[in-house]
């Protein structure tokens, strides 16, 4: 369960921007509308990769359960001296006595016997990433009125240049909204790797690539996104690929995505383990190009002929 932090400086307004390009798909397959609330010029100090993370996580879950029809809102204020971030929606809220099992693992509060997808951990994993941050995550909601998740941190002065970005959208496009012919996720915690990821796939222009640098972000894409292809490194602090492997196939949304390992375990029984878990395909560090696309193509061509 170690996380290693990356605390800087983070522009809030680019950041819920990026968030809400993120969730666009998801919110539009359901017919709710996405509010770009008051977005003023402050600057936090987080992880950004992870809060975004986070802010995906809840306005997802705003999404998925809302009303037909409903509204989702992001917005930044300043509240007590701290920066909020708050998520609101229409949905049918929650009730008092509920309210204590929302950040509990796999507690679903019943959605795990409908068709709305997720894992059950995001809200978990949100609020002990955010209290590794130094900050708040909180829940405000009423039967039939809604909910308000709120998460605040600490405010800082920006720097005079841009702060780094992660790779943790999609690398492949200039726009969240760029169409391809294919979408493919990779995740993977080694910054480094995912770079090399972006560059190799640049080599096919048809293939758009969206990345996550820790399990529980990935599973939230591909419940989000249900990209055609993903690319799973298998040695992961948060939990490892076998792990999200299971995860995906239990889920409704995500047992048919075939799954490739890209993975340094290259022992000839890593390799049979890898095979029996189901694993598409087994690849090892480092990685061989041509066997690399070869093994996409594959993947991508039996999915096709489904």
């Amino acid at each position: 369960g170690r996380i290693d932090l990356s605390i800087e400086p983070v522009a809030c307004a680019a950041l819920a921007d990026e968030c809400l390009k993120l969730v666009a798909p998801l919110a539009v397959a359901r017919g709710i509308g996405l509010n770009r609330g008051p977005l003023p010029d402050l600057t936090v100090l987080a992880d950004r990769m992870r809060l975004k993370q986070v802010l995906v996580n809840l306005l997802s879950n705003a999404v998925k359960y809302n009303r037909p029809h409903g509204e989702v809102g992001l917005d930044v204020s300043v509240v007590e001296g701290r920066v909020r971030f708050t998520v609101a929606d229409t949905g049918p809220g929650i009730s008092e006595e509920r309210m204590g099992d929302l950040f509990t693992p796999f507690n679903r509060l019943g959605a795990e016997n409908s068709e709305i997808e997720g894992t059950g951990i995001g809200l978990t994993i949100s609020k002990r990433l955010v209290e590794l941050m130094g900050g708040r995550i909180g829940v405000e909601s009423r039967l039939g009125e809604g909910s308000r998740f709120w998460v605040d941190l600490a405010p800082v002065e920006p720097e005079a240049e841009e702060p780094k970005t992660e790779t943790s959208a999609l690398v492949a496009a200039d726009s969240a909204t760029a169409e391809f012919e294919h979408m493919l996720l990779y995740i993977e915690d080694n910054p480094s790797n995912l770079r090399l990821m972006a560059q190799i796939l640049k080599l096919r222009g048809n293939l758009g690539l969206m990345t996550a640098q820790s399990s529980s972000f990935g599973l939230e894409l591909a419940a989000i996104h249900h990209p055609d292809l993903i690319l799973l490194d298998l040695n992961m602090p948060e939990m490892d690929g076998y792990e999200v492997l299971s995860l995906l196939r239990a889920s409704d949304w995500g047992r048919d995505i075939p799954v490739i390992a890209v993975t340094a375990h290259a022992m000839p029984d890593d390799i049979e383990r890898g095979r029996a878990a189901g694993f598409a395909d087994y690849l090892t560090k480092p990685l061989d190009i041509p066997r690399f696309l070869a093994a996409i193509d594959a993947q991508l061509a039996r999915g096709e002929a489904r």
